[in-house]
């Protein structure tokens, strides 16, 4: 059976309601923190790249990222010890610029359930996982569509360097278009991230 074009979007529809109901079907927003980066902005920029070989990626496409991020916790601390953790949402509006090759960027949406553990105040280890819709005009080969989707994983550590609140992370990144059009050859990236927090 051919996945057919309106099934394509159906499929990126369900992905971003399922992303969205992960991040909000926890308690209500915390309000026993403290801590001024719980809730945050963060700017990220950094570099990728996609790996042929790697699921059915069959191009290498070389990017740079900026992406604008907001932290927001969700819920309540949890755990002791090493351990304690809080769990935030991470909303994401990515940028990406193709450096090879030479294409237009992509902007995307997506919403990341994310876990701090948050024992120590100068160095707090993440790992997260989300996704949702990309626009691009890019014409990558083995690619097609304007409109995809993305997901990922990953993890990092915020930090104290100076006074400056900062971050360093590592991600998988998938991106297909879900059957929209063929071909569909997904992009399999890794990306590493250095995030500055803004005073805001």
């Amino acid at each position: 059976m051919i996945f057919s074009f309106t099934n394509g979007y159906i499929y990126i529809l369900r992905l971003t309601i399922i992303l969205l109901a992960l991040c909000v079907t926890t308690q209500a927003y915390a309000s026993d923190s403290t801590d001024p980066a719980a809730k945050s902005w963060y700017l990220l920029v950094g570099a990728g790249s996609s790996q042929p070989g790697w699921g059915n990626t069959k191009e290498k496409v070389e990017t740079v990222d900026l992406i604008l991020r907001h932290k927001r916790p969700q819920a309540k601390t949890r755990g002791s010890s090493w351990y304690l953790n809080r769990k935030s949402v991470l909303l994401e509006v990515p940028l990406t610029l193709l450096r090879q090759p030479d294409e237009p960027a992509m902007i995307g949406f997506t919403m990341n359930v994310n876990w701090t553990f948050i024992a120590r105040q100068r160095f707090q280890p993440y790992m997260f996982i989300g996704g949702g819709p990309v626009y691009t005009r890019a014409e990558i080969p083995g690619t097609s569509s304007q409109l995809k989707g993305s997901y990922q994983a990953g993890i990092g550590a915020d930090f104290s360097l100076g006074g400056i609140a900062m971050s360093l992370e590592y991600r998988y990144h998938h991106l297909s278009n879900g059957g929209i059009k063929k071909p569909n050859d997904s992009l399999n990236s890794g990306k590493i991230l250095l995030g500055f927090r803004l005073p805001l």
